[in-house]
This record gives structure tokens, C-alpha cells and sequence, in this order.
């Protein structure tokens, strides 16, 4: 399973990111982004790529004890941004304007769970919704034209769980899948319906 972990967001902040997404697409020209489906808009916390049924037990494990205690928060939609800088962009993202401690100190408590579990992950948080991957050139003044767009919009989302997350690539982008879902404030986990981990 390539698998990762992540938080959702309440429709409203959906909203918004799909506004801030559509105006970039329409300013970007054809072609030269590859766009996230909407539908699978998050916060990525770790990315284990491929890993076995033991690795996806202990990595719902370590989400459970290193969330333990960790309340509810609510974030609020930041900025338009770039990866790894506006002279050579790569990915075209959100930020986020309030929350990100919040974030930053989910992803350092679920780092140590994994770590203490010796799982290999990609150790490197940064709070973003990736919006979409650069394949060719954009026009002149895009990040300016989008950046304006989204500096007026604001819009905030209660996080209240994190879930275990399985991406399966296809032709047509990848496909997610909830594996396990972790909570916050010691709520009952979630499986999915036939079985966990399957």
C-alpha cells in the first residue's frame, strides 16, 4: 500500500480552494499545470510511500498514541504560494494564515510516533494545500494575478480527525481511499466498513 497521513476539510474551506484553484486554472494556460481533483484536497502530515500490513498497523498505532490529548483546532486559509520559489515554481499551493502552529505540532507528535514505531517517512511538514504541479511555462504576472485573487479570501475549517490514507495511482490521477482514521480528543476510531487495513 503507498499510503500517507492527512486531514480533510469542512466544505466551506473546500469551497474556497476550488474558487482560488479555478481562477488560477483559468490564468495558467492550457497545459501547463496538472491540477488536484478537488475532491481530494488536504493537508499531508507524513508520506510512507509503499509499505506492508505490518508497517499500516503500526502507522495507525503511532497516530493514535502521538495525537492523544490533541483537541479539535480550526485553521483558516492563507495565501497563494509556490514551491521551491516563484523564479522555478513546481507546486502552486495555499497556505495557511491561522492554525499552523496547531499543524506544526500535530505533525511533530505524529513524527515521534513514527519514529518511535521505526517507520522511514518523509520528515519534512510544511502547512499547504497543494493546488496543482507545474509542467510548463506560466504566463507573466500569474503569481502576482492569482496571489491578488486569493489575498480576499479567507475562510476557516475545524480539523477534527487525522486519516491513515491510501493513494493508488491511475492514468487519471491518483485515487485515495481511507485506511484508518485517528480522532482528535479520544473519539472512537474509524474503519472501513469490511475490514481494516484490506
Amino acid at each position: 500500500m503507498r499510503l500517507f497521513i492527512s486531514s480533510s476539510f469542512e466544505p466551506a474551506f473546500v469551497s474556497n480552494l476550488k474558487a482560488v484553484a479555478a481562477y488560477a486554472r483559468d490564468n495558467a494556460g492550457r497545459d501547463a499545470v496538472k491540477w488536484v481533483d478537488p475532491s481530494s484536497f488536504h493537508i499531508t502530515y507524513a508520506f510512507l510511500g509503499e509499505v506492508g500490513q505490518k508497517d499500516a498497523d503500526a502507522a495507525a498505532e503511532a497516530m493514535d498514541s502521538g495525537l492523544e490529548g490533541v483537541a479539535p483546532f480550526r485553521i483558516v486559509s492563507g495565501g497563494f504560494g509556490v514551491f521551491p520559489s516563484p523564479r522555478h515554481p513546481g507546486v502552486l499551493w495555499l497556505g495557511i494564515a491561522e492554525g499552523a502552529a496547531e499543524l506544526c505540532e500535530a505533525a511533530r507528535r505524529l513524527a515521534r510516533g513514527l519514529k518511535a514505531k521505526n517507520l522511514v517517512f518523509e520528515d519534512r511538514f510544511e502547512p499547504h494545500v497543494t493546488l496543482g504541479r507545474v509542467k510548463g511555462t506560466l504566463p507573466e504576472n500569474f503569481l502576482r494575478r492569482v496571489g491578488d485573487f486569493s489575498a480576499d479570501k479567507r475562510v476557516s475549517s475545524l480539523l477534527s480527525s487525522v486519516e491513515l490514507m491510501e493513494s493508488r495511482l491511475t492514468p487519471e490521477g491518483p485515487v485515495y481511499r481511507r485506511v484508518f482514521s485517528s480522532p482528535l480528543a479520544g473519539a472512537k476510531v474509524i474503519k472501513p466498513e469490511n475490514g481494516a487495513y484490506e
